[in-house]
Formats: C-alpha cells, structure tokens, sequence
C-alpha cells in the first residue's frame, strides 16, 4: 500500500519537479585582473601601486585564482563564464599561466568561456616588476588571445565573428550562449557594424531553432552609476538593446565597472554586472535557469578553506575575506583623506567613505548605516570624491547580490 501510494505521489509530482530542476547552472566571473607569479616579487614599486590603486588584492592574485578554480571544480556548474580582464596587465605570461589554470576546470569536465576585457590585448604597459623597478614584456594581439584560449569557447564554437573576437556557443540544445567582444583595436568599447549584424544573425538563427540566449560583454548594456557611465557602458549600447528587446535573449552578463549592480533596459532586459573577482567580497556569480525561472546569486571565493587545505601558514590566507576587506577599506581611507580639506576630523569622513564605498562595490547598499551630519560635512567638500559619494548615497537600499526572474 506504502510502495503504491509513493508511486502515485512521484507520477503526481514529475511534471512539477522537471520544472523546478536546473536546466543549467552557469558560474560567471569578471575582472580577474591576474598576474602571474613570475611577474611580480611583491616588491616596494608593485606594493605601491597596488596600495595606491581601487582594492583589488594583487598581492595574493595567484592564491586567488587558485581558491576559484578548485572551488569551481568542487561545485561542477554546467559551465565557466569569464567576461574580460583576466589579466592584471595584458602581459603573455599571465595569459598563458592563467590558460593552464582553466585547463584544469575544463580537464574536470566543465566548459570553459572567455572574452577579452580591455586589459587584455595589445598592452602598453605589460611589465614585470621586481624592487623599485619594472622591465617591459609581451603582451597578446587578438588572434594570439585566440589561440592561448582556443579550447575555451573558440573552438566547439557554433559561429565566430569575422572582425572580432565574438562567438556563439551551445550550452545546450535549447540553450546558447553569445559572446560579444566589445574591445577591439578598431572601436575600443563598442560593437562593431559588422559584428552587430553578426550577432542578429545569430540570434535569429537561434529563435528559428527554439534556443534561449544568454549574452555575454565586458562592458556594461546600460548605466550602472549616474556619474560612472562614459567608458564602462558600451558606446552604441543602445542598437544592442534594440537587437536584444526582439531577441530571444534571457539576460546580459557583464563586469568592467567592479561594482556588483543590476539594471534593466527598457525593455525590461536584466544586465547584471558582476562585480570583480580581485576585489573584496571576491564573488563570482551563479546564474540557474530552468524551464520557468531564472535566479542569479553570488557567493565568495573560499580562499581560507582553499589555504587551509593545502597546508598554508599565511595568516592573510587563512582568513582572507578579512584580510581583503581590510586592504580595500585601507585603499579607500587613503583616497578620501586626501581629498578631504578644511574638515576639523577627517577621520571620520574618511570611515563614512570606506564603509559606504564597501557597502556599494560588494551590491549591499541594504547593508549600510546612513548619517546624515557626516553626508552634509562630505557635501561642504569640493572635487570628485564627494560628487561620488553623492551617487553612492543615491543608490536605493537594496541587496544586488540576488535576482529570480520568471521566463
């Protein structure tokens, strides 16, 4: 009777459980910003730089890389996406280090995808930095981008586009990815003609097949800030939307900008930008679609668990999500007291900014206390960091670290 009733119960409930099961989970992870380990000796000039820098935990590049690709490997997503800047400076060596890298995920049975960021090709400043002082290197052209990375996306792709480093790739067989490469030499943050009307090829051959899209840019599809826009939002931004309104494409995956933020077109689109991987909370994105819904969540690097495993004494390592807060709070108290002027405890002008610069870069403007004496103190204050801080404050009091649309 027991064994008759469970049957009828698991018949009753199939057709509810297919739709709640993933059709897919995809890991994406942008502005990696990694520097191979012959690079640098974390000498006096890198440690100044990077000190003098926007937070990103270069000190421990490698380490990093190292926590997520094994973390990835644990979690075995359906697929990898890496949206542009894998490389601190477009050098060679970390490009080809990095390759290695994502050969283990993809030796582990997980597809691996990239695009190039705007650091990645044709550096001027590729550098290897020892002491005081740095030497030159290699950097990569496009087509030498191409072939570091072949196995992961460019490859099995279904299509590439002739003038860029774009690509078309099937996760599935009702679910396809577009990789739009926003960085050539040609037109530098923006769409190429030609690769536009590639990319509408692509999408309606994908429509005809009953594929769902998920695109992919570095560069961001609408404004995330209402002051950092120029440069981070893709230039002809507006003829993709236009393509995307009519397209069977589920949502935009992108980073550039660092902060972790998400908007809509007006068409009601998600772009979702990511925030960098290299800096504090050192998240990556989990997108799960299934055949009704799509969510989006993302979740920490575990570097201390990583170090812990492998036996590492570094104390930043074994409690890393400190030690990079800590050294991206440093780096914002650094900017603000020396923008601030003529204020009788800068101090805490500087602290206000740290805490509201964390509470926006990791998507948890929900998460910060407002004081209005220290926001009118900041407003008396002259250049660009209080302008900043303004759009900071505008931002409304929500958690951008978790999305769940309906399909």
């Amino acid at each position: 009777m027991k064994k008759c009733l469970f049957l009828c119960l698991s018949l009753l409930l199939a057709p509810v459980l297919a739709l709640c099961e993933p059709r897919a989970v995809l890991f994406t992870a942008t502005d990696l910003h990694y520097i191979a380990p012959t690079l640098t000796d974390n000498g006096a000039l890198f440690t100044d730089l990077i000190e003098q820098g926007d937070g990103k935990a270069m000190a421990y590049s490698d380490a990093l890389i190292e926590a997520f690709v094994a973390q990835v490997i644990a979690e075995k997503p359906d697929a990898l996406i890496l949206s542009g800047d894998l490389t601190f400076n477009g050098a060679r060596e970390s490009h080809e280090a990095l390759s290695l890298r994502l050969a283990r995920v993809r030796d582990a049975g997980i597809p691996v995808f990239v695009l190039p960021g705007n650091h990645d090709l044709n550096s001027s400043s590729a550098a290897r930095f020892e002491g005081d002082g740095y030497t030159r290197v290699d950097g990569v052209t496009a087509g030498e981008f191409a072939a570091l990375y072949h196995a992961f996306g460019f490859d099995g792709a279904l299509s590439r586009d002739a003038d860029s480093l774009s690509y078309v790739a099937a996760l599935s067989d009702d679910l396809r990815l577009l990789m739009l490469d926003v960085n050539t030499s040609a037109a530098p943050n923006a769409v190429l003609k030609g690769t536009l009307s590639w990319a509408r090829r692509q999408l309606m051959q994908a429509q005809a097949d009953g594929c769902r899209v998920v695109a992919v840019s570095h560069q961001n599809l609408i404004d995330h800030s209402g002051l950092l826009s120029s440069g981070f939002t893709i230039r002809n931004a507006d003829a993709l939307r236009r393509l995307y309104a009519v397209s069977p494409v589920l949502c935009n995956l992108s980073g550039h900008i660092h902060l972790q933020h998400m908007g809509q077109t007006d068409s009601g689109l998600w772009d979702i930008a990511t925030s960098s991987l290299a800096v504090s909370p050192n998240q990556y994105g989990a997108l799960t679609l299934t055949e009704d819904a799509l969510t989006y969540r993302t979740a920490p690097v575990r570097v201390s668990d990583w170090a812990a495993a492998q036996g590492l004494s570094d104390p930043n390592l074994l409690d890393f999500a400190a030690y990079s807060a800590d050294f991206f709070r440093a780096c914002c108290l650094r900017q603000a007291l020396a923008a601030i002027a003529g204020d009788d405890a800068p101090e805490q002008l500087a602290d206000f900014f740290a805490e509201a610069n964390a509470a926006y870069f990791s998507g948890r403007m929900d998460t910060l206390a407002r004081d209005s004496a220290l926001e009118k103190r900041w407003q008396a204050q002259n250049g660009f960091l209080p302008l900043y801080l303004a759009d900071i404050l505008s931002q409304p009091p929500v958690n951008q670290c978790e999305l769940t649309l309906s399909l």
